[in-house]
């Protein structure tokens, strides 16, 4: 054999070998490739089926609702008329035979006449003095407190009691002592976040 022939036989293998290399990258690359492409489309399948899963039926995405806000009302303490409104300014007492300011509302009503809790909750104090008599202290929640002062006291009354709006808490008396000459009334307070307010606030008084 002589030496041109040597020579084209090693450009041949060359050749072939080079051929193969290029044949074994390019089928690497497809492989990649086609692996790359199917993460891709698992990855939108997925996102695909998350979409659907947060949608509502009728294909509008939802949104957490707004928190309910409950509107407080009070019913009427007691069958009363009003006799002395809440007052910031001191007014006068008579039995006191002063000015002092007045944070209540005072309902003139017979002598015995049901007292009513104005709004569900439950019982948090009760008191009785010789100044004030019997005094029932109601928790409604959120820093809201109702208190009636100048009762006859009922039984089954007592802190931790649940009571509903409507349910008897007491009797119109005149164990008020500060306000004695005002004669037989309610006493109605009511405490927002430890503060004195206006119970007219939730309150609307029946015109008598």
């Amino acid at each position: 054999m002589n030496k041109q022939s040597v020579n084209l036989k090693g450009r041949k293998i060359l050749f072939l070998i080079a051929c193969i290399s290029l044949l074994v990258a390019l089928s690497v690359s497809l492989a990649l490739a086609l692996s790359i492409n199917k993460g891709s489309v698992g990855k939108n399948l997925n996102a695909s089926i998350e979409d659907e899963d947060n949608e509502s039926p009728s294909g509008s995405i939802e949104t957490p609702s707004e928190p309910t806000v409950k509107t407080v009302t009070f019913i009427m303490p007691v069958d009363g008329t009003l006799s002395k409104g809440y007052s910031l300014v001191p007014v006068f007492n008579q039995t006191l035979g002063r000015y002092s300011s007045h944070l209540a509302l005072d309902f003139i009503a017979d002598e015995g006449s049901d007292v009513f809790a104005v709004y569900e909750g439950e019982v948090s104090n009760v008191t009785e003095s010789i100044t004030q008599g019997v005094t029932v202290t109601i928790d409604h929640g959120n820093g809201l407190f109702t208190v009636y002062n100048s009762l006859e006291s009922v039984e089954d009354i007592s802190v931790g009691k649940k009571v509903q709006a409507g349910d008897i808490i007491g009797k119109v008396s005149t164990t008020n002592r500060q306000e004695y000459k005002d004669g037989a009334h309610l006493h109605f307070q009511t405490l927002e976040d430890g503060e004195y307010i206006n119970p007219e606030k939730y309150l609307v008084i029946d015109a008598k």
